[in-house]
């Protein structure tokens, strides 16, 4: 109990941030859902978005208590700045990674398109006409009129232009 009482005004904090944290996720959930609905995403997408979101605001949750806590400034910068060049260097050094998991959010929530669209994608001369079967974090899988499933990057998606031709296969 005296832990309590010497305590509590960080004890109050932190489950202020606790709870915020709940009602955030809750939220985010929501938004998340109906933009499954409105958009006739697979469930898949929706559970891969909240994870990444899930953690977004972990790491966010994280900073905050150990602020509350009273983890001096110089400390937190000393680990964040370790955290984030061993990050740099493991995940991002080639910047795909990281631009092909932004490009899925922007195809999740900002574009119209959706699987089970048609589409024509003018890569370069070469033109690539199928249905868009899934979307990952990394990822596009489109399935040609010939049966085949051919794979691009999402970044690729966002930076060449493409024509939504149907909004579900042709026949």
């Amino acid at each position: 109990m005296d832990f309590i009482t010497a305590h509590q005004e960080q004890v109050v904090e932190t489950a202020v941030c606790v709870i915020a944290f709940l009602l955030m996720r809750r939220f985010g959930h929501h938004i998340v859902r109906n933009a499954v609905i409105r958009s006739s995403f697979k469930a898949k997408e929706e559970k891969e978005i909240l994870r990444l979101l899930n953690l977004f605001a972990t790491v966010v949750l994280t900073i905050v208590i150990t602020a509350i806590w009273g983890v001096k400034q110089n400390e937190i910068l000393i680990f964040a700045t370790s955290v984030i060049t061993v990050l740099g260097v493991a995940f991002f050094a080639e910047m795909s990674v990281l631009s092909n998991v932004t490009a899925c959010l922007v195809l999740f929530f900002q574009h119209p398109v959706k699987i089970g669209d048609f589409i024509t994608v003018q890569d370069g001369e070469q033109l690539l006409e199928g249905e868009l079967i899934d979307i990952t974090y990394f990822f596009v899988f489109l399935r040609t009129l010939d049966g085949r499933t051919v794979t691009m990057p999402n970044a690729t998606l966002l930076k060449v232009p493409f024509t939504i031709t149907e909004r579900t296969r042709p026949a």
